[in-house]
């Protein structure tokens, strides 16, 4: 017998706080699940295809991070202005999703595709499909990520559904991790790119399936009319020169970020080199997100007791800790090298959980303190904090590659073993530890100051309905569902 869902349950009394059915949670959260069978290849796995698969140097691999990331600069703010100045007609920010999943998709499978050119059509195709595929992620993650402005107002759901879909998240990092270097293998029988190809064309089709499927579990109920008043870049540079706890939150994501793409991309590199066990390139790379799977449902109750800048510092001093391990822990010793590396993980799990949490408070302090509601461009502003950290995250490991005198294939000289020793410890604990000192230092919106702010919020949008570009729905007939 069909169960039937009311759309619009309070979780209390407050305007705008509605309670999220499960399956709603689920198909959120799916997005980033799907989203990462492809985002966390390139994470882990595209350093290491461009060199020793594809046929780029350290050099050229590095370079072209960093001038793509020129690019991100101009793309991600114009993507959220975009999301701000739109409505359309399938939802104001969920819509990208079915625009753009098959796109992604396609795209993917172009970046892991090794064309029949000479090394500069190479390395052109490699540039146009590397910067494709990320300006598509940004195209559905920038509007995705803003939709729990607008599916419930009420701070711990928010926090329950950042929690779930995170989970989830690393839950498609841990696929990755497990199946690239067995599917790899098991597709390409001796042929590398053939394999990495067919790989990702199946991790692509399975990442658009859940994309279109978790569009019709979404529903946007608090009503934002921000096409109404459109936002330019004159305005976006307004908003963030105004949102003081946005700035911090956008340097958080660029050391957490960095501190996971510099593990993922070195750790490939030190288990074929460092430590001559090829066979446990899998493994290792799983405990790169498994533990932080088990790591992100302990948030909430972090958060209830220890706060949430807290709950950030943890995280990021288990990052720093579990890493700089590595540097000490000799490669004989696998044991206590996976233990190390599962304990920098899981502080990444309590980040992960933490971190897209506690971006709808600065969305709140945005409104609060300019006078608009323009959520996508605090999160623009977020999402090109994670495009910095994959330039700071690809760059660096490869500039010590290079400098290092890093040769694919072949056995390692000390130098070279001594450089993806300190790109895989010493590197992304000095990150974890620069970016605590940042967000202790800086941060201060505090569960206390954003409850004041909200509901100060409240009172304005009452006071002001006419002009107000944000309707709280209290009463809306006919919107159950059956699941």
């Amino acid at each position: 017998m069909a169960k039937t869902i009311n759309l619009y349950e309070k979780s209390g009394d407050n305007p705008g706080f509605y309670k999220l059915p499960t399956k709603e949670v689920v198909g959120y959260s799916l997005v980033d699940g799907g989203m990462n069978l492809v985002f966390q290849s390139i994470l882990m796995f595209l350093t290491f295809y461009y060199t020793d698969v594809y046929g780029l140097t350290a050099v050229e691999v590095s370079v072209m991070f960093l001038i793509s990331r020129g690019w991100d600069i101009i793309w991600d703010p114009t993507m959220g202005i975009i999301a701000e100045r739109m409505n359309p007609k399938h939802g104001k920010y969920k819509s990208y999703l079915i625009y753009g999943a098959i796109p992604f998709a396609i795209a993917g499978i172009l970046t892991f595709t090794v064309p029949n050119l000479g090394h500069t059509g190479k390395l052109i195709w490699a540039y146009a499909t590397y910067n494709l595929m990320l300006t598509l992620y940004t195209f559905i993650i920038n509007p995705y990520v803003s939709c729990t402005t607008v599916m419930t107002a009420d701070p711990m759901e928010r926090t329950r559904l950042n929690s779930v879909r995170m989970m989830f998240a690393q839950s498609g990092g841990v696929v990755v991790a497990l199946f690239i270097p067995i599917l790899s293998q098991f597709f390409g029988r001796g042929n590398a790119a053939k394999g990495y190809q067919m790989t990702i064309i199946l991790l692509s089709i399975i990442c658009a399936s859940i994309l279109i499927y978790s569009y019709t579990t979404l529903h946007e109920r608090i009503r934002v009319k921000s096409h109404l008043d459109p936002v330019t870049f004159k305005g976006f540079i307004y908003q963030i020169t105004h949102n003081k706890p946005g700035v911090v939150l956008f340097l958080l994501f660029v050391g957490v970020y960095a501190f996971s793409s510099i593990q993922s991309a070195s750790g490939i590199y030190y288990m074929t080199y460092n430590v001559n066990r090829k066979d446990l390139v899998a493994l290792f790379s799983m405990l790169n997100v498994l533990p932080s799977v088990v790591a992100v449902p302990f948030v909430p109750s972090l958060f209830r007791h220890i706060k949430k800048k807290k709950t950030v510092a943890l995280g990021l001093i288990l990052g720093a800790i579990g890493s700089a391990a590595l540097y000490i822990i000799p490669v004989s010793q696998i044991a206590a090298m996976m233990i190390a590396k599962s304990v920098a993980t899981f502080g990444y799990g309590i980040l992960m959980g933490s971190l897209w949490s506690i971006i709808p408070d600065a969305v709140e302090y945005a409104e609060y303190n300019t006078g608009k509601r323009h959520a996508a461009v605090v999160y623009s502003l977020i999402t090109l904090g994670l495009k910095v950290s994959l330039a700071v995250g690809g760059v660096i490991p490869t500039l010590i590659l290079a400098n290092v005198g890093y040769i694919p294939n072949v056995p390692q000289t000390a130098k070279s073993l001594n450089g993806i020793l300190i790109m895989t410890s010493i590197l992304p604990a000095v990150v974890c530890v620069v970016t605590l000192i940042i967000f202790m230092v800086f941060y201060n919106l505090t569960e206390e100051r954003v409850a004041d702010i909200m509901a100060e919020l409240d009172i304005r949008h009452k006071n002001d309905k006419e002009n107000c570009l944000v309707e709280l729905v209290e009463e809306i007939p006919d919107q159950s569902t059956k699941l």
